[in-house]
């Protein structure tokens, strides 16, 4: 029995040429912002809550914000980061 190659019309090779050079955002350009996003959320509620301490500013609302939005922020990042790993294990489970 012979197997005859199936030519389906795609260069896989030239496909990824051209996805690099569209300049499209990658998976890891997102991930990383998003981390970014989360360490000066966390660096501007570090800011506000001395600012509330040392009494430049009275205004607890802003501090309370600031860390809720940092605590949702890093929740959000630690469960994109528990996503990944559980795909990356039923992965590594997958039988070749």
């Amino acid at each position: 029995m012979i197997i005859n190659k199936v030519d389906i019309g795609f260069n896989f090779a030239n496909d990824n040429a051209v996805q690099k050079s569209n300049n499209t955002p990658s998976f890891g350009k997102y991930l990383k912002d998003a981390v970014d996003s989360a360490n000066e959320a966390q660096i501007n509620a570090d800011n506000e809550t001395t600012k509330m301490i040392t009494g430049e500013s009275e205004d607890i609302h802003k501090v309370l914000l600031a860390t809720e939005e940092a605590r949702l922020q890093m929740e959000l990042v630690m469960e994109i980061r528990n996503k990944l790993l559980d795909s990356y294990q039923e992965i590594s489970r997958m039988q070749i």
